[in-house]
């Protein structure tokens, strides 16, 4: 795929600047090639030498199984004494051929993530990045591109959590050359502290993140589902804990900040009964006052607990439940001891710590932070007895920061505290191997390939009314593996505290519950409401759709995905909405059919990815249809729908 698809040899797409001097093919010499392979990976290593320069670059290609995936990551050695100032040196570097082209990217910010854009590669090209700390803070370092005179599609991704920069361009040629007929070229890589250069100091060496990129005829889900495929298959961290996908209950939409013993027991009660699989508290259960102002003193708050969290823990695990625990390990809050007693622990900026808002960030490169970090989860997990554990992120740091020592800034300070919370992610699960670690970050602010390969799960939003929830849950499956898009129900009545209480506005019916719950079971599913309060016909409801969840979470969980209506939008959600999962070996298929604003009552769904030849047993709602073959439903399954703001499950099962 790589040496076609670029129309280079592969490993010609190392380019860049490094110390005022060009790094391109023609510049570096080769030292030496080796081929891999391990399993189904199989990899091509090879080491290039600058011509000019006392840079060495090793460049590691991997092919992953028959995904269709190849995955780079390169080293990068100053052979010399003197320091180098690597100004540009992109983790993916690609060459496309000529042609019309359409880029796809993803954009969005708090509440309104992963929007799916596409429009024309215009001439010049064009620059997206983030430099707020946080990867998915406004774009994705993700992208797509389709060259329509080729018929072919291009994808790639950055497993890196921090600031990053993507460009495509191209421009035009000498003498009468057209526009579509020169060469598109793609770099997506980390962006240093201030926007600047790496310094590589005399001797050092330095390893980069891994990008993914691949190709594929067809239309997007046709190259996305190969990304899919590498992350559920290689990229990101599983476990058998979170297999099937747990079903949860949180108690922040109904308590937000601060909650006592007895509210979260009525929660527990009803959560057990609606069929949830783990019980998680959220904030609020460690602060007396403001939990984002006392972040980091992680010591239960008597008053709301008098007999401790054990006595919640054991209640939960009696309802046959899993119980979890919200922290924010990487934020201090400034009226916290942590703050007070560990200044010197903060990232700092001009010798002050950097605040943002009440809170102020912990530098993971610092082997002292790990070992206190390791000693709270260690004591919380060994003390409540925790199966999950969700860890939040909730603040744009920036990308100005002090060098750890005196001298030269080497731009690496978030980039060295982002390697070392990977070092510290991997190592929690190694020592709690059945504790299943939820990411999350203001929603869904930090969610990328280099964060998933290092936990399990990611809460997708804080935007959790139903209609822009079903733009997320169309954005994230984009992106990502449905797996890892961690969504709950709450409901459609906000309160004074800005909480939402399911299913008790005016108006309610079955058709509407039905909807709220099923939005967000593109995914893994949860429900965060005043469930105690929640009338009789709603909590039967909830019971019903939870049972439904749990027959068909297994192949929305490893299934390819195929987007059957277009991108719809987040605050005014028109027509219809069609998601199909499709196990890898085709045997079974659900459809998730959403009838929104102004739709029409009947909708056919060319569905796709089926078995050739086979015909399957259709049930939609739970409720027994024909037997229909592959090629009618290839043609359209009608869905039809009484009302706007409707829902179905269409299931299918190959016929033996």
């Amino acid at each position: 795929m790589g040496s076609q698809s670029v129309g280079k040899p592969l490993g010609q797409d190392v380019f860049g600047r490094v110390s005022g001097q060009v790094v391109a093919p023609e510049e570096l010499a080769l030292v030496s090639t080796a081929r891999e392979s391990q399993g189904p990976a199989n990899r091509l290593r090879i080491v290039y030498q600058h011509r000019r320069l006392p840079l060495r670059i090793e460049a590691v290609y991997t092919a992953w199984g028959d995904t269709g995936v190849i995955s780079r990551w390169m080293k990068i050695s100053n052979t010399g004494a003197a320091s180098l100032q690597v100004e540009s040196l992109p983790e993916l570097g690609w060459r496309l051929p000529p042609g019309d082209y359409e880029l796809t990217y993803l954009w969005g910010g708090w509440g309104q993530e992963k929007q799916v854009a596409t429009e024309p590669l215009a001439p010049g090209g064009r620059r997206l990045s983030s430099s707020r700390g946080r990867s998915t803070s406004i774009y994705s370092p993700w992208f797509s591109l389709y060259n329509k005179t080729l018929g072919l599609r291009y994808a790639g991704e950055l497993a890196y959590s921090g600031n990053w920069q993507f460009s495509v361009e191209r421009t035009p040629g000498t003498g009468r050359t057209l526009l579509r007929d020169t060469d598109v070229l793609v770099s997506l890589g980390t962006q240093w502290d201030f926007g600047g250069a790496l310094t590589l100091e005399g001797g050092a060496s330095r390893t980069l993140s891994e990008v993914a990129f691949t190709a594929a005829s067809g239309d997007l889900d046709d190259v996305t589902n190969r990304l899919h495929r590498w992350q559920r298959q290689y990229a990101f961290a599983r476990t058998p804990a979170n297999d099937p996908l747990l079903v949860q209950f949180n108690s922040w939409y109904p308590f937000p900040g601060k909650m006592t013993v007895r509210e979260m027991k009525d929660c527990a009660e009803v959560a057990a009964e609606l069929g949830a699989d783990v019980f998680v508290l959220d904030s609020g259960w460690y602060n007396k006052k403001n939990w984002s102002a006392e972040l980091g003193d992680y010591q239960v708050d008597r008053t709301a607990y008098p007999g401790g969290l054990e006595e919640l823990a054991g209640y939960v695990h009696e309802k046959g439940m899993k119980f979890g625990l919200w922290v924010e390990i990487e934020n201090v809050g400034l009226e916290s001891d942590m703050y007070r007693e560990h200044a010197d622990w903060l990232l700092s900026y001009d010798g002050k710590p950097v605040i943002k808002g009440v809170r102020a960030m912990l530098n993971f490169a610092k082997p002292e932070v790990r070992a206190w970090a390791h000693g709270v989860m260690d004591r919380l997990a060994h003390d409540y007895k925790l199966d999950w554990v969700k860890i939040d992120y909730n603040i744009d740091i920036g990308s100005e920061f002090d060098p750890p020592a005196p001298g030269e800034r080497k731009g690496t300070v978030l980039a060295d505290h982002i390697v070392h919370y990977y070092a510290w992610l991997d190592e929690v699960r190694r020592k709690h191997p059945s504790l299943v670690i939820e990411n999350c970050s203001s929603g869904g602010l930090r969610f990328d390939s280099g964060i998933m390969a290092h936990t399990h799960t990611t809460w997708l939003s804080d935007e959790i009314a139903p209609l822009p929830s079903v733009q997320l849950a169309y954005g994230c499956t984009t992106a990502f593996t449905p797996a890892v898009c961690n969504h709950w129900m709450v409901g459609d009545k906000r309160e004074r505290n800005g909480s939402l209480r399911g299913g008790i506005a005016e108006g309610g019916a079955p058709g509407w519950w039905d909807f709220m719950l099923r939005v967000p079971m593109n995914g893994q599913f949860g429900i965060s409401s005043r469930v105690f309060e929640w009338p009789a016909g709603l909590k039967q409801r909830a019971a019903q759709n939870i049972a439904l969840y749990k027959r068909i979470r297994g192949v929305i969980a490893d299934g390819d995905v195929y987007h059957l209506t277009p991108p719809p939008a987040n605050q005014d959600p028109r027509g219809w909405m069609g998601l199909q999962y499709v196990t890898p070996d085709a045997g079974k298929s659900v459809l998730m059919a959403y009838r929104l604003g102004g739709g029409e009552a009947e909708r056919r769904f060319a569905l796709r990815g089926l078995k050739r030849g086979a015909t399957y047993r259709v049930s939609v709602d739970g409720v027994k249809q024909a037997a229909v073959s592959a090629v009618e439903l290839s043609r359209g399954w009608p869905v039809k729908l009484d009302a706007e703001w409707r829902a179905a499950v269409v299931e299918l099962e190959v016929e033996e």
